[in-house]
């Protein structure tokens, strides 16, 4: 027989081959960790109560000092730390990834009798899981899992039933005063932010309500498409890239984006902190509102959508196969984004001229899209020649387009087309604060 121990538990294996032995030796730990786990936390809600009424157990009162707290009586409504007690405990059950263990949950009572309410940080009130478990729940949902397998992986580890409405409940606390953004000081804010927004739809309650065929009387949603305007924070020189927020909004018309704009400059991404250059595409809702907010900051425009954007104007001969024509758009782009793989501004521009006089009889329609707002899309040109002169090489494919952020965009459409709609704007904010974690 073989005795081990672990603290004050003893492990106990019979002595026979090893690999039957050491299977012995990890189901004795499994059932054993429940018990370690709850004594440990037992030890830490007493540390809590120790250090709230200032005196260890058996300690007179006298000796702890005087202080007026948050916590009230429910009776005399008395604040003070002196009057409460330790009164017992009372057992309840948590669920960790190990299994389920039971703890004691300490009392206080006041000495007019009246009981005495306290919030610990150990084990919150109606906490069903333990942290490892909600950190588990939130790892699983981030990395794309949907609730159905987080159940079918959790019900595994626990040997238990877990209700969908539950891990619902784990995913939503994410999004509960989540931060949308952060706050930008001298020399810190990205020199490069791209911005842009994916649509979505959501569900939102009309006013109105019914009667279902069970008798419950239920709110009328209809659903509705909506964006979230992000913003990615670049750093050239490093090559770094950070989601730095983001806003669910009403459309990514003026207003929209103004708002989501004012925050940004007010969170301190400003010129004066370090913001050199701002990328995005030729919506007109975003020009208003850079006008108005930060018309002092260089602009690019995203040479991707640009390209896009002379796709679609490309008037294709309806004689040709659909392989030739593909094969013409494919060449007749290529030949324009050479445009912008130029190494100066000024080779770019003679490129331009070039280009526009090859296709200006052909693609007149297409010639014209190019020349429309073209100038704001050689501006990262003028950012890499401020950069030179701070001693800086910023790599034009940081700061030409918003792909990187459009490719960030998959794994919210990854998400969003799994989940098909949110039935709330609370889980719609949970799951964009758990994906933008990954970025962030």
């Amino acid at each position: 027989m073989l005795i081990v121990p672990i603290g004050n538990v003893l492990l106990q294996a019979t002595e026979k081959e090893v690999p039957d032995m050491a299977w012995q030796v990890m189901e004795n730990i499994a059932l054993v960790l429940p018990g370690i786990i709850g004594r440990m936390l037992n030890k830490y809600l007493e540390m809590e109560i120790t250090r709230f009424l200032g005196r260890r157990h058996y300690q007179r009162r006298r000796h702890a000092q005087r202080q007026e707290t948050q916590v009230r009586c429910s009776k005399c409504q008395s604040r003070e730390r002196q009057k409460f007690r330790r009164n017992g405990t009372y057992r309840r059950g948590l669920v960790t990834q190990y299994g389920q263990t039971q703890i004691g949950m300490p009392q206080l009572k006041c000495e007019c009798g009246g009981n005495v309410r306290f919030d610990f940080q150990t084990v919150r009130a109606r906490q069903r899981f333990g942290v490892d478990v909600q950190v588990f729940v939130q790892k699983e949902y981030q990395a794309g899992q949907s609730y159905r397998q987080i159940k079918t992986k959790l019900e595994d580890r626990l040997q238990s039933s877990v209700g969908l409405r539950t891990l619902n409940k784990q995913v939503l606390a994410v999004g509960e005063g989540a931060k949308v953004g952060q706050t930008w000081e001298k020399g810190e804010a990205p020199p490069v932010v791209r911005l842009d927004g994916i649509w979505l739809t959501v569900m939102f309650e009309t006013g109105e309500v019914r009667q279902d065929q069970m008798g419950r009387f239920r709110p009328v949603k209809q659903a509705k498409k909506i964006p979230i305007l992000a913003a990615q924070g670049v750093w050239p020189a490093s090559g770094r890239t950070e989601l730095i927020a983001w806003m669910q909004a009403e459309g990514e018309d003026e207003q929209s984006w103004q708002t989501f704009l004012e925050r940004l400059w007010e969170s301190g991404l400003t010129p004066e902190n370090g913001l050199k250059m701002l990328v995005s595409d030729g919506g007109t809702g975003f020009e208003a509102a850079y006008q108005n907010v930060y018309w002092s900051v260089l602009r690019q425009r995203c040479v991707f959508h640009k390209l896009q954007n002379l796709a679609h104007a490309l008037k294709l001969t309806q004689a040709l196969d659909p392989q030739p024509k593909k094969k013409f758009a494919t060449e007749f782009l290529r030949s324009a984004a050479r445009i912008w793989q130029a190494e100066t501004k000024t080779q770019a521009l003679r490129l331009y001229q070039l280009f526009c006089e090859t296709w200006q009889k052909t693609q007149p329609k297409t010639i014209q899209t190019l020349q429309r707002d073209f100038e704001a899309t050689l501006a990262f040109y003028d950012a890499q020649d401020d950069a030179e002169l701070q001693g800086e090489h910023w790599s034009a494919h940081f700061l030409r387009t918003t792909s990187p952020l459009e490719r960030m965009f998959r794994e919210f459409r990854r998400r969003f087309r799994q989940a098909v709609l949110f039935h709330s704007q609370a889980g719609l904010h949970a799951a964009t604060t758990q994906i933008a974690a990954r970025f962030s």
